[in-house]
């Protein structure tokens, strides 16, 4: 009898994660700062956008801190900036701008190929959650010296000169 997977794909037919198409995941450190520039990126322009809508205002009608209409638009622009450089970048070009400055790039899990817009939405929403929630909450309680997760089929590899 035939060995099938979950959605019975026999498994010979189905791609092998240890093959040499499907490169080794890229180091902790590169990964780790692909993220921190790519969150500097979104909340920089993030803030650039609030500071836009407070300068474009006149003098009189300032809003304050406290204002429901700055922080909705420094939020959709952290969001929106983030969004089209995890995903759109990520389809295009395989890498986000912090990804590119450090060198690394996003390929499928399965045969090294080019990742599919829904897996960039599932790694992006993933990556935010985790990045949100359990990153902080292990930084802590001490750490832990598990490797990043890779989210939605999706991996993190070193990027090659012939890629």
């Amino acid at each position: 009898m035939e060995s099938k997977d979950l959605f019975g794909v026999p498994r010979d037919r189905c791609p092998n994660p240890d093959a040499a198409t499907a490169p080794a995941p890229a180091s902790t450190g590169r990964r780790y700062g692909a993220a921190a520039l790519d969150g500097t990126l979104a909340v920089f322009c993030a803030a650039i956008s609030g500071l836009m809508y407070v300068l474009s205002l006149p003098a009189s009608e300032a809003p304050p801190l406290t204002s429901g209409n700055l922080w909705l638009r420094v939020l959709v622009a952290g969001i929106g900036v983030s969004l089209l450089n995890q995903v759109l970048l990520g389809l295009l070009f395989r890498c986000s701008v912090g990804k590119l400055l450090v060198g690394t790039r996003v390929v499928r899990m399965a045969d090294g190929g080019r990742p599919r817009l829904w897996q960039l939405l599932g790694r992006w929403i993933g990556g935010i959650a985790y990045g949100l929630t359990i990153l902080p909450i292990g930084f802590f309680l001490g750490g832990s010296e598990a490797p990043p997760l890779d989210f939605a089929g999706v991996r993190i590899v070193k990027a090659s000169v012939d890629s």
